[in-house]
């Protein structure tokens, strides 16, 4: 017990040096920590007590709301951006310099990617992955097809209501930078197509989706019609929503689509 308290306190608190180390001034040490922090939350994860370790339950590691926000923003910064065009990068950088940085955002993707999977992070932390599944498919598309086919298998149910959440997300970001005039916008077919290949992931098994889908289309239909607080007459902001809900709604079985 001694030990396990003293191997607590010391994991704490370099879990705690680590997240310190995310908002570095250098690039190297923000993407070391980053590595560090993931192999650290997924070795003192949720399975650690299982298989007959029940003894290690005191030394779980779960993430907080900020280092959750914390790991979602560095995506953000280092592994779903786009640094130029291909012609752009020519000058300055060598195409071996390049595959280099790209192999290592894949790794840094693959290991936020793993604490969905083994349950460090919800399922719902997944929408900041999804949601960038077409727009880098020939970046990542591997990886985040992998991660998509393991949520599934976890929990169907919540794996839609994360591929939702992801829509969502996008919706509400471009909403915010372009007005409610969306619907001829490039950025709103992306999010169609992204809805489109998203669908196609429903497979075969309609009974099996049915719940899945039904789920989609309700939230879904309550998100376009949601009124904004402080709003006046009009309708509602969310209402081009709907074209991006029509993407699944070839899925449903018959009666359903009443």
């Amino acid at each position: 017990q001694e030990q396990l308290r003293s191997l607590k306190t010391r994991v704490a608190s370099f879990s705690s040096l680590c997240q310190s180390c995310l908002s570095d001034a250098d690039a190297g040490v923000r993407e070391q920590a980053f590595m560090v922090l993931s192999d650290l939350l997924l070795v003192f994860g949720p399975q650690l007590p299982r298989d007959g370790r029940e003894a290690l339950a005191p030394l779980v590691l779960l993430p907080d709301t900020e280092l959750q926000s914390q790991l979602a923003s560095f995506l953000m910064d280092h592994v779903f951006y786009r640094a130029g065009s291909p012609e752009e990068l020519s000058a300055t950088e060598d195409s071996e310099s390049r595959i280099e940085e790209l192999h290592q955002r894949r790794v840094l993707l693959a290991g936020f990617c793993k604490l969905i999977i083994y349950g460090v992070l919800e399922l719902s932390a997944a929408s900041d992955v999804f949601k960038h599944y077409a727009k880098f498919y020939s970046d990542y598309g591997d990886i985040i097809k992998e991660t998509l086919n393991c949520a599934r298998q976890i929990n169907r149910q919540e794996w839609a209501h994360t591929l939702l959440l992801s829509l969502q997300q996008l919706m509400t970001e471009l909403l915010l930078q372009q007005g409610p005039e969306i619907q001829v916008d490039e950025a709103f077919l992306e999010i169609r197509d992204l809805a489109r290949r998203f669908s196609l992931l429903f497979s075969l098994h309609q009974l099996r989706n049915r719940p899945a889908l039904l789920s989609i289309h309700r939230e879904g239909i309550r998100f376009a019609f949601q009124e904004p607080p402080g709003l006046g007459s009009g309708p509602p902001l969310n209402l081009p929503f709907l074209e991006v809900l029509s993407e699944f709604s070839p899925r449903l079985l018959r009666p359903d689509k009443a």
